[in-house]
């Protein structure tokens, strides 16, 4: 998979996949991609809670990052499938920031990668 950032790059994409969702992550920004039943795609922000089992679009989602998220948002984020209800809920946390970057100072990361956890992006 590549970076999936753009309805364009979602379209490129859909053809690599026959089921009506399929969860992606790497890009670090919570985003979902549809494509309509007429083959019309769309983007929208993650919602907290998503029912799945619709026929009537095919979704691309990624839940975000748990680390280095790109949103403007801190927090770490991730998703919870619930194959039963076929519900995603998408989850934010807080976690401690500072710590993170300590680790991250001590193994030599790349400055610019430990500040910007301070702002999500």
């Amino acid at each position: 998979w590549e970076y999936l950032l753009s309805v364009n790059a979602a379209r490129d994409n859909f053809g690599y996949f026959n089921t009506n969702f399929c969860l992606v992550a790497h890009s670090h920004v919570p985003l979902i991609f549809g494509q309509n039943k007429d083959g019309k795609c769309f983007a929208a922000k993650t919602p907290s809670a998503l029912r799945l089992g619709s026929e009537k679009r095919r979704l691309i989602i990624n839940p975000g990052g748990v680390g280095q998220p790109r949103d403007g948002d801190p927090r770490a984020s991730y998703a919870l499938y619930d194959n039963e209800a076929q519900i995603m809920y998408h989850c934010r946390v807080n976690y401690d920031i500072t710590v993170t970057q300590k680790k991250m100072m001590e193994h030599k990361l790349p400055l610019p990668l430990v500040l910007r956890l301070n702002y999500g992006y």
